[in-house]
């Protein structure tokens, strides 16, 4: 059953994060701790539900922490993600057809993830994410870019 969890949990990272390789993956007792990660921006925009106007640059995180259940309990109690510290750069889309690009290559990567609901799912919607800093820098062009005056 822990190797089970192990893949469905490392399937689950692999989406979440870049460039993610099996030997980053170490499972000690009921901890995984990984340090200095790249996030995915699409997958980070699909669940903070984001406008299609921002679209994330860059995401990392400093020490991300997961915290698993017992194997008696892993229906019951979720698994705990910690971030201790969350760096991101969300930028605003010049073009329309840019922003209609990025939402259907969001909803053809979800669906082409497949049809079933398997374990490796359960375990990710029972996950409960915690960050505990958040520095965001926002980059817009400035309203007065779109009404042809100039912006500061």
């Amino acid at each position: 059953m822990e190797s089970i969890m192990a893949r469905a949990l490392e399937s689950t990272l692999k989406y979440w994060l870049k460039s993610f390789s099996r030997d980053q993956f170490k499972l000690q007792g009921r901890t995984v701790q990984l340090s200095n990660i790249d996030i995915s921006g699409d997958a980070l925009h699909a669940s903070l539900g984001l406008p299609p106007a921002l679209t994330v640059t860059m995401a990392k995180s400093g020490k991300l922490e997961i915290m698993l259940p017992y194997l008696s309990n892993v229906q019951l109690e979720p698994i705990v993600v910690v971030i201790d510290k969350l760096d991101a750069v969300l930028e605003e889309t010049d073009d329309l057809d840019a922003r209609r690009s990025t939402s259907s290559a969001q909803a053809s990567s979800s669906s082409s993830k497949g049809s079933g609901y398997g374990f490796a799912e359960k375990i990710a919607d029972g996950m409960t994410l915690q960050i505990k800093t958040i520095n965001l820098l926002l980059d817009t062009h400035g309203g007065g870019r779109h009404l042809g005056e100039a912006s500061w």
